[in-house]
C-alpha cells in the first residue's frame, strides 16, 4: 500500500513539473512575440494571490502558537513548508513583474517632472521596500521554521540534550515577531500594487484589508491540507476535530473579513473623493459587477450561512467547497484590485498564455511543497508530545 501511494505521489510529483514547464516555457514564448505578450496585470493577480496564501501559512502556525492551540499541532509544519516552498517564486515573480510590466503597472515611474510625486516614488525605492519586505519576512521565517525543526531533525542522541520547554518558549516569543513582518511585507505591497494605482488614493484602512484577506484565504486553504494529509496517512493525526475546529475560526474570519472590507468602503463612500469612489462604482456596476458579486459571495455569503451549521465543519468535502468559495473570492478581489484601473471591460483568461501562465506558477509551488515534504518531517512530532 505504501509503494502503490509512493507511486501515485511521483506520478503527481512528475505531471505538476511537467505543467510549470509548459508555463515557463509560454512566458519565455510569450515576451518573445510581438502578438501574443503575456497580460502581466493578470499574472500579478495571480502571482499576489499565491504569494498571499502561502506567507499565511507561516502567520496560521504563529497564530495558533500564541494561543497555545492544541487541535492546531498537526497543521504547523505542512503550514511553514508551504510559506518557504513559495520564497523563490516570490523573488523571481517580482523581479519579471518589474522588469516586463512595470511600465504598465507603475506609470508613476514615468512621471512628468510638473507631477511633483513623492521622492521615494522611483524605481530604486520601489525595489528597496518590496525586496526589504519579502527578504525580512523569508529570512525571519526561515529563522522560525529552523528552530521548530530543530528537535525532530536532531539524531537520537541529540534530541536528548535539547530542552523542549525551551525551544516551545523561543516560538512563542518569535511568533509575534513574524505575524509583525508579515504585515510590514504586506502593506508595501498594497501600497505599490494596489493603492498606487489610484492616482491621489488616501485610504489608510486598505492595507488591513488587503493582508487579512490574505490570511483569511490562506486559513481556508489549510482545510485542503487536512483532507490532503487524511488521505496521505489515513487521518492519522487530521481527524473531525481538527476539520471542526478550523472551521470555527474561518467562520470568525469571514465576519472580520466583511468587517475590513466594509471599513475601507465606507471611508470611500463617506469621503466621496472622485479618485477613490469612481474606481468603486466601476466594480459594483457595469462589466465588473459579476465578479464583484461573486466575491462577496465567496468571502462573505456562502461561508456565513454555511458555516452557521455544525454539520457541515464535520464534513471535509462540504469544508473543502467553502474553502474553494473563499480563496475564489480573494483572488477576484484582487482581481478587481488591479484590473479594473486599466481596462473598463477585462475578461481574464481569454488567452491560452494567461492560462499557462496561473496554471504553470499554481503546479510549480505545489511541487515545491511536495519536494520540501518529501525531505522534511510533515508533522513536529515533539510538539505534537507535548501537552498545552
Amino acid at each position: 500500500m505504501n509503494s502503490l501511494k509512493s507511486q501515485r505521489g511521483g506520478i503527481v510529483f512528475s505531471l505538476l513539473i511537467v505543467v510549470f514547464l509548459i508555463g515557463v516555457a509560454s512566458f519565455v514564448y510569450g515576451v518573445n512575440s510581438e502578438n501574443n505578450r503575456p497580460d502581466f496585470a493578470l499574472f500579478t493577480v495571480s502571482f499576489l494571490f499565491l504569494l498571499g496564501i502561502s506567507q499565511a501559512g507561516v502567520v496560521f502556525t504563529a497564530m495558533l502558537r500564541l494561543v497555545e492551540s492544541d487541535w492546531g499541532k498537526p497543521y504547523y509544519r505542512i503550514a511553514e513548508l508551504s510559506t518557504l516552498a513559495f520564497f523563490p517564486f516570490a523573488i523571481v515573480g517580482f523581479l519579471l513583474i518589474i522588469y516586463f510590466g512595470r511600465n504598465e503597472l507603475f506609470y508613476w515611474l514615468q512621471a512628468a517632472p510638473e507631477d511633483h510625486i513623492s521622492p521615494w516614488l522611483n524605481l530604486n525605492w520601489l525595489l528597496v521596500r518590496n525586496f526589504g519586505g519579502l527578504l525580512l519576512f523569508y529570512g525571519l521565517t526561515a529563522i522560525y521554521v529552523r528552530k521548530g525543526l530543530r528537535p525532530d531533525m536532531a539524531s537520537s542522541a541529540a534530541a536528548t540534550t535539547i530542552d523542549h520547554a525551551e525551544v516551545e518558549k523561543q516560538l512563542y516569543l518569535f511568533s509575534p515577531i513574524i505575524i509583525i513582518s508579515f504585515i510590514v511585507c504586506n502593506t508595501f505591497i498594497a501600497w505599490d500594487f494596489a493603492m498606487m494605482l489610484i492616482p491621489h488614493w488616501h485610504s489608510t484602512v486598505f492595507p488591513i484589508h488587503y493582508w487579512f484577506g490574505n490570511v483569511f484565504a490562506g486559513f481556508a486553504a489549510m482545510i485542503a491540507i487536512a483532507v490532503i494529509m487524511r488521505r496521505v496517512d489515513g487521518g492519522a493525526h487530521f481527524g473531525t476535530y481538527q476539520i471542526k475546529s478550523l472551521g470555527m475560526v474561518v467562520t470568525g474570519f469571514t465576519l472580520l473579513w466583511l468587517y475590513f472590507f466594509w471599513a475601507q468602503f465606507f471611508v470611500i463612500w463617506f469621503g466621496n473623493l472622485p479618485q477613490e469612489s469612481e474606481p468603486i462604482w466601476r466594480q459594483m456596476y457595469g462589466h465588473y459587477s459579476p465578479y464583484f458579486w461573486t466575491m462577496l459571495a465567496g468571502c462573505f455569503f456562502i461561508p456565513f450561512v454555511t458555516l452557521l451549521f455544525a454539520i457541515i465543519k464535520r464534513s471535509a468535502l462540504a469544508m473543502c467547497l467553502v474553502a474553494f468559495a473563499i480563496n475564489l473570492g480573494i483572488w477576484l478581489n484582487k482581481y478587481l484590485m488591479i484590473l479594473p484601473a486599466f481596462s473598463a471591460d477585462h475578461r481574464p483568461f481569454e488567452h491560452w498564455i494567461d492560462i499557462a501562465l496561473a496554471i504553470g506558477l499554481l503546479a510549480g509551488f505545489l511541487a515545491t511543497i511536495i519536494m520540501l515534504a518529501r525531505r522534511l518531517p510533515v508533522y513536529s512530532a515533539w510538539e505534537m508530545s507535548r501537552e498545552s
